[in-house]
């Protein structure tokens, strides 16, 4: 199995486990779309193209504050909004790995999700930064 299907079925995989999950992404540093599940495909009206510049810009500034205070690297950002969540974590090429859920129920089975795909991607990933784009074969 190549890296692209690797990181492939990592992120349909987290689909499948985690009921809430509608999307999942992977994002490089300048806001273009590497990977996506296949429920946030590219061809849905450029929602795919537009979550991936948002997730970028997102992980931007979450880094830039944790930066600015001295924290550490930036870990998780997590959005919970009435109907629903995004969670974003950054690798360590600035790589940026995106959930989205339908539900504000049980997002700490998304952030651990999240905790998995950054433990398992960042390898995979980082030896290619601009090497593959999507994948439309899922």
């Amino acid at each position: 199995m190549n890296e692209i299907s690797t990181v492939q079925k990592l992120l349909d995989d987290s689909i499948e486990r985690v009921p809430q999950l509608r999307c999942a992404l992977v994002v490089s540093v300048d806001g273009l779309l590497r990977l996506h599940s296949p429920v946030c495909r590219p061809d849905d009206d450029g929602q795919a193209e537009k979550r991936a510049a948002l997730a970028s810009s997102l992980a931007s500034i979450a880094s830039a504050m944790t930066r600015a205070e001295g924290i550490g690297k930036l870990g998780q950002v997590i959005i919970e909004a009435g109907q629903g969540a995004c969670l974003f974590g950054t690798t360590a090429q600035n790589n940026v790995i995106g959930l989205y859920t339908d539900s504000v129920t049980n997002v700490g089975d998304v952030g651990f999700e999240l905790g998995v795909l950054l433990e398992k991607l960042p390898g995979l990933l980082d030896s290619h930064p601009r090497g593959f784009a999507f994948s439309t074969t899922s």
